[in-house]
C-alpha cells in the first residue's frame, strides 16, 4: 500500500510532536528508519510508539487505537501526555 505523505514529512511531523512533547515534560526518541517517535514511558524499556497515518492525517498510537489530527500537534502531545498518565480513556477519536 502506498502512503499519502512522504517520508520526510512524516519525519517533519513527528519532530515537532517530539518538541512539544519535550515541552511538556515527555521524553521520545526520533526513529527515523521507521519513521516513528519512541515516547518514554513508566515502564523501563517499553516505549510508547507513534506514528503517521498513511494519510499524513493523523497521529496514532496504540496500534492506531488512538489518533490525533496531524494539524494539532499541542493537541496531540496533550493526549499523549494525558494517555501515559491514564487521564484520558483508552478509546479512539
Amino acid at each position: 500500500m502506498r502512503h499519502a505523505i512522504a517520508h520526510e514529512e512524516e519525519i517533519e511531523l513527528l519532530e515537532r510532536l517530539s518538541k512539544e512533547l519535550a515541552r511538556l515534560g515527555v521524553e521520545s526518541d526520533l526513529r527515523r528508519s521507521l519513521p516513528g517517535l519512541a515516547v518514554t514511558t513508566d515502564v523501563p524499556g517499553v516505549p510508547l510508539y507513534i506514528f503517521v497515518s498513511e494519510s499524513g492525517n493523523y497521529f496514532d498510537w496504540r496500534n492506531a487505537e488512538m489518533r490525533h489530527p496531524v494539524g494539532d500537534v499541542t493537541g496531540a502531545a496533550k493526549r499523549i501526555r494525558g494517555f501515559l498518565h491514564r487521564d484520558e480513556p483508552a478509546e479512539r477519536s
